[in-house]
């Protein structure tokens, strides 16, 4: 391998990697592992009657750690907080936690209407994500680390971009190389964070690309497996395991790191997936039988599509009068169902057993 200068745009090879033996055993007992955790979790979302709604605040759950990734910080609670309110009034920091859930769910909404992940797909993506023009970036840029300053990778000049795109199109829709999906899904993401395509959010949008490609190739059927979790969890590991292809042409370790983030994530996001199930269908019962006047399984997927609620989003989401909004929230309060909080100038009603499994939070 050529020497590597971090200073010097790097001159990327195609895929797939040459000389690399994907199908070898070294992967297989890591593949079969990961796989039969995703297959599980995909199974988890049958039975829910509207499982994109109820799924959201779990996709907020890895914005924020993608986020997090990338040194935006906030909190479960604050961002939950923030999607009630107004735009112009929400923090910046939870309206970027926010735009990548709009992100994910912009490029699963696509896929379901036929578009392949591709330069369509990927520019709208990273439009939504920073709310830009979304083109691919006219300049060169560079990686530094964030402690030293020192200069760690820089990524091919822009000239390149169009062409290496258009093979890693190529190599994500045809089927020509013989490897497995999971290991592809590695390949495909070590390659669009080696070619940078964008001024900012080349991490985000390459980490909402893995999930919509287990979509695609039908190993999931939502957008739910939260892999940025794993990833932000083993920062260092990522990103060195990351560079180490660049540096060296090591995709074992890389590759490996991946499958087991996919095996691990798989059982944590089914673990979360089984718990609000539960909760929801245990709501389900109980307000019925407590509160059968206002219940409709409609109010019900609200209660878990938004865990922190107002009586004028719920209003606007259900179409009815803010005094009935806010008459079902208080009699929900009352039965226990909800705990309320005033927020400034807003009066919140938390579905606080849903909010502490999100954060992982036991009975």
């Amino acid at each position: 391998m050529a020497h590597f200068d971090p200073k010097i745009p790097f001159n990327l090879p195609l895929l797939p990697p040459a000389g690399v033996d994907f199908n070898s055993a070294k992967y297989l007992k890591r593949l079969i592992k990961a796989r039969a955790e995703l297959a599980e979790l995909k199974g988890y979302c049958e039975g829910l009657p509207n499982p994109l709604l109820l799924l959201s605040p779990a996709v907020i759950k890895d914005a924020l750690a993608s986020s997090e990734i990338e040194n935006i910080v906030t909190t479960m609670l604050e961002v939950l907080q923030n999607q009630v309110i107004e735009e112009d009034e929400q923090r910046q920091p939870d309206k970027e936690v926010l735009r990548y859930r709009e992100a994910i769910l912009f490029g699963f909404q696509e896929m379901k209407r036929g578009i392949p992940i591709s330069t369509r797909l990927i520019q709208g993506i990273q439009k939504r994500l920073l709310v830009s023009h979304g083109d691919y970036r006219k300049g060169q840029n560079k990686l530094h680390n964030p402690r030293t300053k020192e200069v760690i990778y820089t990524p091919p000049s822009a000239e390149k971009i169009s062409g290496l795109i258009t093979d890693l199109e190529k190599f994500i829709n045809e089927n020509e190389a013989d490897i497995d999906p999971l290991i592809k899904n590695a390949l495909v993401h070590y390659q669009f964070e080696a070619i940078h395509p964008f001024g900012d959010g080349n991490g985000r949008t390459g980490r909402i690309l893995m999930v919509l490609h287990l979509i695609q190739e039908n190993l999931l059927d939502y957008p739910i497996l939260f892999i940025s979790g794993y990833l932000n969890n083993n920062k260092p590991d990522y990103y060195a395991n990351l560079l180490k292809v660049t540096t060296e042409g090591n995709w074992e370790d890389f590759v490996l790191f991946i499958l087991d983030a996919f095996y691990y994530q798989a059982q944590e996001t089914k673990d979360l997936m089984f718990k609000i199930k539960t909760l929801y269908f245990r709501y389900k019962d109980q307000i019925r039988q407590k509160l059968p006047k206002i219940y409709s399984g409609e109010l019900l997927e609200k209660l878990f599509a938004y865990p922190i609620v107002t009586p004028v989003h719920l209003a606007r989401e259900l179409g009815v009068h803010y005094t009935t909004a806010s008459r079902h929230l208080k009699a929900l309060k009352r039965e226990g169902f909800l705990k309320d909080v005033m927020v400034g100038k807003y009066h919140m009603f938390m579905n606080s057993e849903l909010i502490d499994l999100l954060y992982g939070k036991e009975e």
